[in-house]
Protein backbone atom coordinates (compact mmCIF):
# COMPACT_ATOMS: atom_id res chain seq x y z
CA UNK A 1 0.00 0.00 0.00
CA UNK A 2 2.87 2.30 0.91
CA UNK A 3 4.08 2.16 -2.82
CA UNK A 4 1.06 2.63 -4.14
CA UNK A 5 0.96 6.26 -3.36
CA UNK A 6 1.38 8.75 -6.19
CA UNK A 7 4.06 11.02 -4.44
CA UNK A 8 5.99 7.85 -3.55
CA UNK A 9 5.87 6.34 -6.96
CA UNK A 10 6.67 9.89 -8.69
CA UNK A 11 9.67 10.27 -6.19
CA UNK A 12 11.37 6.93 -6.54
CA UNK A 13 11.11 6.95 -10.27
CA UNK A 14 11.80 10.45 -11.11
CA UNK A 15 15.29 10.18 -8.80
CA UNK A 16 15.98 6.32 -10.79
CA UNK A 17 15.45 7.86 -14.26
CA UNK A 18 18.66 6.83 -15.54
CA UNK A 19 20.32 4.37 -12.95
CA UNK A 20 20.49 1.20 -13.14
CA UNK A 21 17.40 0.25 -10.20
CA UNK A 22 17.88 -2.36 -7.61
CA UNK A 23 15.10 -3.69 -4.92
CA UNK A 24 15.04 -5.57 -1.57
CA UNK A 25 12.47 -8.18 -0.67
CA UNK A 26 12.58 -11.41 -0.71
CA UNK A 27 16.01 -11.50 -2.31
CA UNK A 28 18.48 -8.87 -3.30
CA UNK A 29 17.38 -8.73 -6.91
CA UNK A 30 19.36 -6.37 -9.66
CA UNK A 31 18.43 -8.01 -12.98
CA UNK A 32 14.85 -8.52 -14.69
CA UNK A 33 13.10 -12.56 -15.18
CA UNK A 34 15.06 -11.88 -18.87
CA UNK A 35 18.00 -11.18 -17.05
CA UNK A 36 18.55 -7.20 -17.89
CA UNK A 37 19.24 -5.22 -15.48
CA UNK A 38 16.41 -3.75 -13.31
CA UNK A 39 15.49 -0.03 -14.36
CA UNK A 40 12.52 2.09 -13.36
CA UNK A 41 10.77 3.55 -16.35
CA UNK A 42 7.07 4.61 -15.30
CA UNK A 43 5.90 5.64 -12.05
CA UNK A 44 3.63 2.48 -11.89
CA UNK A 45 6.89 0.14 -12.26
CA UNK A 46 7.56 1.11 -8.53
CA UNK A 47 4.22 -0.20 -7.07
CA UNK A 48 4.53 -3.50 -9.72
CA UNK A 49 7.92 -4.10 -8.72
CA UNK A 50 6.81 -4.18 -4.85
CA UNK A 51 4.34 -6.81 -5.99
CA UNK A 52 6.01 -8.90 -8.17
CA UNK A 53 9.36 -8.62 -6.09
CA UNK A 54 7.57 -8.05 -2.12
CA UNK A 55 9.77 -5.45 -2.24
CA UNK A 56 10.91 -3.54 0.89
CA UNK A 57 13.25 -1.06 -0.41
CA UNK A 58 13.98 0.84 -3.46
CA UNK A 59 17.85 1.17 -4.38
CA UNK A 60 19.41 3.13 -7.82
CA UNK A 61 23.24 3.48 -8.56
CA UNK A 62 24.82 6.29 -8.14
CA UNK A 63 26.15 6.07 -11.60
CA UNK A 64 23.34 7.71 -14.26
CA UNK A 65 23.60 5.88 -17.75
CA UNK A 66 22.77 6.94 -21.12
CA UNK A 67 20.26 4.03 -21.18
CA UNK A 68 19.35 1.01 -18.82
CA UNK A 69 18.07 -1.74 -20.95
CA UNK A 70 20.76 -4.44 -21.84
CA UNK A 71 24.10 -5.59 -19.72
CA UNK A 72 26.25 -4.10 -22.08
CA UNK A 73 24.32 -0.46 -21.18
CA UNK A 74 25.83 -0.42 -17.20
CA UNK A 75 29.08 -1.15 -18.38
CA UNK A 76 31.56 0.95 -16.07
CA UNK A 77 32.93 2.70 -19.71
CA UNK A 78 29.24 4.37 -20.41
CA UNK A 79 28.74 6.04 -17.19
CA UNK A 80 27.90 9.43 -18.30
CA UNK A 81 27.63 11.04 -14.36
CA UNK A 82 28.24 9.93 -11.29
CA UNK A 83 26.47 11.27 -7.99
CA UNK A 84 28.92 12.14 -5.23
CA UNK A 85 28.12 10.94 -1.43
CA UNK A 86 28.75 10.48 1.96
CA UNK A 87 27.86 7.73 3.68
CA UNK A 88 26.98 8.22 7.33
CA UNK A 89 25.99 5.37 9.14
CA UNK A 90 25.20 5.44 13.34
CA UNK A 91 22.40 3.54 15.23
CA UNK A 92 19.23 4.98 15.73
CA UNK A 93 19.54 5.68 19.52
CA UNK A 94 22.40 7.43 18.42
CA UNK A 95 20.94 9.27 15.57
CA UNK A 96 22.25 12.61 16.45
CA UNK A 97 25.97 11.70 15.42
CA UNK A 98 24.78 11.57 12.18
CA UNK A 99 23.37 14.45 12.04
CA UNK A 100 26.25 16.48 13.72
CA UNK A 101 29.07 14.50 11.33
CA UNK A 102 26.37 15.38 7.98
CA UNK A 103 26.71 18.86 9.50
CA UNK A 104 30.73 18.45 9.27
CA UNK A 105 30.57 17.22 5.72
CA UNK A 106 28.16 20.02 4.64
CA UNK A 107 30.69 22.67 6.31
CA UNK A 108 33.67 21.24 4.72
CA UNK A 109 31.72 21.72 1.15
CA UNK A 110 31.09 24.87 1.91
CA UNK A 111 34.10 26.16 2.96
CA UNK A 112 35.37 24.54 -0.70
CA UNK A 113 32.34 26.33 -2.68
CA UNK A 114 29.86 23.77 -2.88
CA UNK A 115 26.53 24.74 -1.24
CA UNK A 116 24.02 24.94 -3.65
CA UNK A 117 23.82 21.21 -5.12
CA UNK A 118 24.04 19.50 -2.20
CA UNK A 119 21.09 18.05 -0.56
CA UNK A 120 20.57 15.52 2.63
CA UNK A 121 18.62 12.09 3.05
CA UNK A 122 18.03 10.23 5.76
CA UNK A 123 18.18 6.62 5.23
CA UNK A 124 17.25 4.78 8.42
CA UNK A 125 20.09 4.43 10.33
CA UNK A 126 21.96 6.96 8.79
CA UNK A 127 22.04 9.97 6.44
CA UNK A 128 23.84 10.29 3.07
CA UNK A 129 25.44 14.05 2.22
CA UNK A 130 24.78 14.08 -1.60
CA UNK A 131 26.11 16.30 -4.67
CA UNK A 132 24.00 16.45 -7.73
CA UNK A 133 26.13 15.30 -10.40
CA UNK A 134 25.41 18.24 -12.56
CA UNK A 135 27.40 20.29 -10.31
CA UNK A 136 30.63 18.09 -11.44
CA UNK A 137 32.44 19.13 -15.05
CA UNK A 138 32.02 15.83 -16.60
CA UNK A 139 34.37 14.74 -18.48
CA UNK A 140 35.62 11.67 -16.44
CA UNK A 141 32.33 11.47 -13.96
CA UNK A 142 33.76 8.10 -11.64
CA UNK A 143 37.39 9.18 -10.87
CA UNK A 144 35.94 12.67 -10.38
CA UNK A 145 33.03 11.69 -7.95
CA UNK A 146 35.60 9.61 -6.16
CA UNK A 147 38.47 12.46 -6.19
CA UNK A 148 36.30 14.53 -4.36
CA UNK A 149 34.81 12.95 -1.76
CA UNK A 150 38.38 11.16 -1.00
CA UNK A 151 39.80 14.91 -0.74
CA UNK A 152 36.74 16.01 1.08
CA UNK A 153 36.91 13.00 3.86
CA UNK A 154 40.87 13.44 4.06
CA UNK A 155 40.15 17.32 5.51
CA UNK A 156 37.13 16.92 7.42
CA UNK A 157 38.70 13.54 9.24
CA UNK A 158 40.24 14.87 12.17
CA UNK A 159 36.55 16.47 12.99
CA UNK A 160 35.01 12.83 12.11
CA UNK A 161 37.54 11.05 13.97
CA UNK A 162 37.13 12.95 17.14
CA UNK A 163 33.12 12.71 16.76
CA UNK A 164 32.83 9.05 16.11
CA UNK A 165 35.19 8.87 19.49
CA UNK A 166 32.55 10.62 21.64
CA UNK A 167 29.95 8.50 20.07
CA UNK A 168 31.46 5.36 21.37
CA UNK A 169 32.56 4.01 18.25
CA UNK A 170 29.22 4.15 16.62
CA UNK A 171 29.72 6.83 14.07
CA UNK A 172 31.17 5.44 10.95
CA UNK A 173 31.18 8.02 7.53
CA UNK A 174 33.10 6.45 4.75
CA UNK A 175 34.35 6.62 1.43
CA UNK A 176 31.90 3.83 -0.53
CA UNK A 177 32.36 5.65 -3.97
CA UNK A 178 32.17 2.16 -6.67
CA UNK A 179 31.08 1.99 -10.49
CA UNK A 180 28.15 -0.12 -9.55
CA UNK A 181 27.19 1.06 -6.15
CA UNK A 182 23.71 1.48 -5.35
CA UNK A 183 22.34 3.45 -2.39
CA UNK A 184 18.76 4.04 -1.20
CA UNK A 185 16.33 5.98 -3.23
CA UNK A 186 14.21 9.33 -1.90
CA UNK A 187 10.87 7.74 0.26
CA UNK A 188 12.11 4.66 0.22
CA UNK A 189 11.27 2.24 3.22
CA UNK A 190 14.37 1.27 5.13
CA UNK A 191 14.80 -2.26 4.74
CA UNK A 192 14.65 -3.25 7.95
CA UNK A 193 13.19 -0.60 10.54
CA UNK A 194 9.96 1.37 10.26
CA UNK A 195 11.53 4.70 8.48
CA UNK A 196 11.30 6.38 5.01
CA UNK A 197 14.22 7.64 3.40
CA UNK A 198 13.09 11.23 3.37
CA UNK A 199 15.05 14.40 2.36
CA UNK A 200 15.98 17.17 4.60
CA UNK A 201 16.35 20.47 3.70
CA UNK A 202 19.93 21.41 4.79
CA UNK A 203 19.07 24.89 6.90
CA UNK A 204 16.63 22.63 8.64
CA UNK A 205 19.37 20.15 9.51
CA UNK A 206 19.91 21.28 13.09
CA UNK A 207 15.72 21.02 13.71
CA UNK A 208 15.46 16.77 12.23
CA UNK A 209 14.53 14.13 14.27
CA UNK A 210 13.71 10.70 13.05
CA UNK A 211 9.92 10.94 13.30
CA UNK A 212 10.48 13.24 10.19
CA UNK A 213 11.02 10.25 8.67
CA UNK A 214 7.66 8.22 9.53
CA UNK A 215 6.23 6.27 7.17
CA UNK A 216 2.68 7.75 7.79
CA UNK A 217 3.35 10.94 7.38
CA UNK A 218 6.86 11.62 6.18
CA UNK A 219 7.74 15.34 6.26
CA UNK A 220 10.10 15.20 2.52
CA UNK A 221 11.13 17.75 0.40
CA UNK A 222 10.66 16.36 -2.87
CA UNK A 223 12.83 16.57 -6.05
CA UNK A 224 15.57 18.01 -3.56
CA UNK A 225 17.67 15.72 -5.67
CA UNK A 226 17.06 17.85 -8.75
CA UNK A 227 18.53 21.51 -7.06
CA UNK A 228 21.66 22.31 -8.81
CA UNK A 229 24.44 25.17 -10.11
CA UNK A 230 26.02 23.55 -13.03
CA UNK A 231 29.79 23.23 -12.05
CA UNK A 232 29.56 24.49 -8.81
CA UNK A 233 32.24 21.73 -8.01
CA UNK A 234 34.49 21.89 -10.83
CA UNK A 235 37.24 23.59 -8.74
CA UNK A 236 36.85 21.11 -6.16
CA UNK A 237 36.93 18.75 -8.48
CA UNK A 238 40.15 20.29 -10.15
CA UNK A 239 41.88 20.59 -6.74
CA UNK A 240 40.90 16.81 -5.76
CA UNK A 241 42.30 15.59 -9.11
CA UNK A 242 45.40 17.48 -8.47
CA UNK A 243 46.27 15.86 -4.87
CA UNK A 244 44.79 12.35 -5.50
CA UNK A 245 48.80 11.48 -6.35
CA UNK A 246 50.83 14.15 -4.40
CA UNK A 247 53.96 15.23 -5.98
CA UNK A 248 56.08 13.55 -8.58
CA UNK A 249 55.46 14.34 -12.21
CA UNK A 250 53.41 17.55 -14.01
CA UNK A 251 50.18 16.89 -15.58
CA UNK A 252 47.55 19.17 -16.70
CA UNK A 253 44.33 18.93 -15.38
CA UNK A 254 41.74 21.39 -16.36
CA UNK A 255 44.25 23.80 -18.25
CA UNK A 256 46.89 24.12 -15.80
CA UNK A 257 49.86 22.45 -14.63
CA UNK A 258 49.77 20.50 -11.40
CA UNK A 259 51.75 18.20 -9.43
CA UNK A 260 51.04 14.08 -9.89
CA UNK A 261 52.45 11.02 -10.03
CA UNK A 262 51.47 7.29 -10.96
CA UNK A 263 52.31 5.13 -7.96
CA UNK A 264 54.77 2.68 -7.73
CA UNK A 265 52.11 -0.23 -7.25
CA UNK A 266 50.13 1.35 -10.59
CA UNK A 267 53.58 1.62 -12.58
CA UNK A 268 54.55 -2.20 -11.54
CA UNK A 269 51.34 -3.62 -12.58
CA UNK A 270 51.07 -1.27 -15.41
CA UNK A 271 54.97 -2.55 -17.03
CA UNK A 272 54.07 -6.69 -15.92
CA UNK A 273 50.97 -6.10 -17.76
CA UNK A 274 52.44 -4.03 -21.01
CA UNK A 275 55.27 -6.94 -20.78
CA UNK A 276 53.33 -10.25 -20.56
CA UNK A 277 51.29 -8.43 -23.60
CA UNK A 278 54.34 -7.98 -26.04
CA UNK A 279 55.49 -11.33 -25.12
CA UNK A 280 52.23 -13.30 -25.40
CA UNK A 281 49.34 -11.06 -26.65
CA UNK A 282 46.99 -11.48 -24.50
CA UNK A 283 45.27 -8.43 -22.75
CA UNK A 284 42.84 -10.22 -20.16
CA UNK A 285 45.83 -12.35 -19.05
CA UNK A 286 48.05 -9.47 -19.13
CA UNK A 287 46.13 -7.74 -16.48
CA UNK A 288 45.96 -10.57 -14.52
CA UNK A 289 50.22 -11.09 -14.61
CA UNK A 290 50.56 -7.64 -13.76
CA UNK A 291 47.93 -6.78 -11.10
CA UNK A 292 49.41 -10.69 -9.64
CA UNK A 293 53.37 -9.20 -9.74
CA UNK A 294 52.57 -5.95 -8.37
CA UNK A 295 50.69 -7.22 -5.28
CA UNK A 296 53.59 -10.13 -4.89
CA UNK A 297 56.55 -7.48 -5.08
CA UNK A 298 54.71 -5.19 -2.65
CA UNK A 299 54.33 -7.91 -0.37
CA UNK A 300 57.90 -9.07 -0.85
CA UNK A 301 59.46 -5.63 -0.17
CA UNK A 302 58.85 -6.07 3.40
CA UNK A 303 60.84 -9.36 3.25
CA UNK A 304 63.92 -7.87 1.40
CA UNK A 305 65.15 -8.75 -1.97
CA UNK A 306 66.14 -12.69 -0.73
CA UNK A 307 62.40 -13.42 -0.99
CA UNK A 308 62.03 -11.68 -4.56
CA UNK A 309 64.66 -13.78 -5.78
CA UNK A 310 63.27 -17.52 -4.23
CA UNK A 311 59.77 -16.08 -6.18
CA UNK A 312 61.57 -16.68 -9.13
CA UNK A 313 62.01 -20.35 -8.41
CA UNK A 314 60.33 -21.06 -5.14
CA UNK A 315 57.12 -19.82 -5.51
CA UNK A 316 57.46 -17.50 -2.82
CA UNK A 317 54.26 -15.67 -2.38
CA UNK A 318 51.63 -14.30 0.21
CA UNK A 319 49.90 -16.81 2.65
CA UNK A 320 46.61 -18.22 1.47
CA UNK A 321 43.91 -15.86 2.60
CA UNK A 322 40.86 -17.92 0.17
CA UNK A 323 39.38 -20.50 -0.46
CA UNK A 324 41.40 -23.71 -2.59
CA UNK A 325 40.65 -23.65 -5.94
CA UNK A 326 42.72 -26.06 -8.46
CA UNK A 327 46.08 -24.34 -8.81
CA UNK A 328 49.27 -25.21 -10.66
CA UNK A 329 52.44 -23.34 -11.46
CA UNK A 330 54.25 -22.01 -14.23
CA UNK A 331 57.28 -19.97 -15.29
CA UNK A 332 56.44 -17.11 -17.12
CA UNK A 333 58.74 -14.59 -18.24
CA UNK A 334 60.84 -15.61 -16.14
CA UNK A 335 58.49 -15.60 -12.78
CA UNK A 336 57.19 -18.70 -11.34
CA UNK A 337 53.47 -17.79 -10.72
CA UNK A 338 50.61 -19.65 -10.07
CA UNK A 339 47.66 -20.51 -12.30
CA UNK A 340 44.31 -20.99 -11.32
CA UNK A 341 43.21 -23.78 -13.24
CA UNK A 342 39.45 -23.07 -13.56
CA UNK A 343 40.15 -19.31 -15.09
CA UNK A 344 43.76 -19.43 -16.19
CA UNK A 345 43.92 -16.48 -14.32
CA UNK A 346 47.10 -15.75 -12.57
CA UNK A 347 46.17 -15.80 -8.64
CA UNK A 348 48.03 -15.57 -5.46
CA UNK A 349 46.84 -16.55 -1.90
CA UNK A 350 43.97 -18.33 -3.42
CA UNK A 351 42.69 -15.67 -5.31
CA UNK A 352 42.57 -15.05 -9.17
CA UNK A 353 43.41 -11.42 -10.32
CA UNK A 354 40.77 -10.16 -12.65
CA UNK A 355 40.95 -8.27 -15.30
CA UNK A 356 38.05 -6.24 -13.74
CA UNK A 357 40.41 -5.85 -10.13
CA UNK A 358 43.20 -4.69 -12.70
CA UNK A 359 41.19 -2.18 -13.81
CA UNK A 360 39.74 -1.18 -10.24
CA UNK A 361 43.09 -1.27 -8.71
CA UNK A 362 45.74 0.20 -11.57
CA UNK A 363 43.59 1.51 -14.66
CA UNK A 364 41.41 3.82 -13.01
CA UNK A 365 43.77 5.01 -10.75
CA UNK A 366 46.45 5.68 -13.49
CA UNK A 367 43.38 7.81 -15.56
CA UNK A 368 42.97 9.88 -12.57
CA UNK A 369 46.22 11.71 -13.70
CA UNK A 370 46.47 10.86 -17.06
CA UNK A 371 44.16 9.03 -19.53
CA UNK A 372 44.83 5.47 -19.56
CA UNK A 373 44.64 4.16 -22.56
CA UNK A 374 47.06 6.68 -23.64
CA UNK A 375 49.43 5.90 -20.54
CA UNK A 376 48.76 1.90 -21.49
CA UNK A 377 50.11 2.48 -25.15
CA UNK A 378 53.08 4.51 -24.06
CA UNK A 379 54.13 1.52 -21.61
CA UNK A 380 53.64 -1.40 -24.80
CA UNK A 381 55.60 1.10 -26.63
CA UNK A 382 58.53 1.61 -23.51
CA UNK A 383 58.74 -2.08 -22.86
CA UNK A 384 58.33 -3.23 -26.78
CA UNK A 385 61.87 -1.49 -27.18
CA UNK A 386 64.02 -4.13 -24.85
CA UNK A 387 65.12 -7.08 -26.14
CA UNK A 388 63.15 -10.64 -25.48
CA UNK A 389 66.01 -11.48 -23.42
CA UNK A 390 65.33 -9.04 -20.62
CA UNK A 391 61.81 -8.99 -20.94
CA UNK A 392 62.50 -12.81 -20.20
CA UNK A 393 64.08 -12.29 -17.05
CA UNK A 394 63.13 -11.55 -13.68
CA UNK A 395 65.77 -9.62 -12.38
CA UNK A 396 66.59 -8.07 -15.98
CA UNK A 397 63.11 -6.76 -16.35
CA UNK A 398 62.99 -5.29 -12.79
CA UNK A 399 66.86 -3.79 -12.87
CA UNK A 400 66.40 -2.43 -16.90
CA UNK A 401 62.59 -1.87 -17.14
CA UNK A 402 60.71 -0.84 -13.97
CA UNK A 403 63.98 0.36 -11.81
CA UNK A 404 64.96 3.82 -13.60
CA UNK A 405 61.46 4.83 -14.29
CA UNK A 406 59.40 3.36 -11.23
CA UNK A 407 59.30 7.39 -9.54
CA UNK A 408 59.12 9.12 -12.97
CA UNK A 409 57.08 6.90 -15.19
CA UNK A 410 55.05 10.25 -16.66
CA UNK A 411 58.79 12.07 -17.61
CA UNK A 412 59.14 8.79 -19.49
CA UNK A 413 55.93 8.57 -21.09
CA UNK A 414 56.30 12.71 -22.33
CA UNK A 415 59.51 11.58 -23.74
CA UNK A 416 58.63 8.68 -25.70
CA UNK A 417 54.62 9.15 -26.25
CA UNK A 418 54.50 13.33 -27.28
CA UNK A 419 50.70 14.84 -26.64
CA UNK A 420 49.83 12.37 -23.09
CA UNK A 421 49.29 14.86 -20.64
Amino acid sequence: MYYARETVKREIFNFSRGRWAAVYGKAFTRYDKSGRPLSIKSPDDVARLAGELGARSFYATAALYGKVEGREDVDDARIKAYTPFFDIDATIDRWEFAVRAAEIVISELDRLGVSRSVYVLWSGEGIHVRINEGALPGRRPFEEARALVRYVLRRAGPALKDLSERSGGVLKVEDLIDPKRVFTAPLSLHRALNYAAVCIPVDKLPAFSPDWANPDSPRHEEGCYNRVEPGEAATLVETALAEYEPAGGRASVGGREVSARIGRFQVMALLQAARYFVLYGDLDKAKSFGLNRAIFYAWAKHYGPSVVRKGAGGGAAPPAGGGEARREFAEVAGERVQIDGDTGLFTIGGKPQRPQDYDREVAWKIDVVVPYQRAWEAAVEYVSSFPREVLESQQRFYKRVYEPVRDDFLDVVLRRKRGLL
